[in-house]
């Protein structure tokens, strides 16, 4: 079966708007013509998505050799930029892998 991404993107904004609107599902729903039923189908069906995203993602870690301090090791590394997302601080050095960095942001939503 092949995503509708649009349709996908339709729903993304439906939701939001009912969370935004401080009304009750029921009463968003009837107030914009949509079934209860079809609302609670997308909710469900993006949290098994983040949740398959979740459970299929990798982040790289790197081992510091043992007896160095690695606080000190750390802090001697130069990074291009930092990268703050919620509670979570990201030193991206230079040559990073932006594919990396993307999927690690992924997981950090889904936290």
């Amino acid at each position: 079966m092949v995503r509708d991404l649009d349709l996908e993107q339709h729903w993304r904004a439906r939701i939001e708007a009912c969370r935004q609107s401080g009304l009750s599902v029921k009463a968003w729903c009837l107030q914009n013509g949509l079934k209860n039923t079809s609302y609670h189908y997308w909710v469900k069906k993006f949290k098994i998505m983040e949740q398959q995203v979740a459970g299929n993602s990798f982040a790289e870690v790197v081992l510091l050799p043992e007896g160095n301090n690695s606080t000190k090791e750390t802090s001697s590394m130069k990074s291009e930029f930092s990268l703050s997302f919620g509670d979570y601080s990201i030193s991206i050095l230079d040559g990073f892998n932006p594919i990396t960095l993307a999927e690690l942001v992924k997981v950090l939503r889904t936290l």
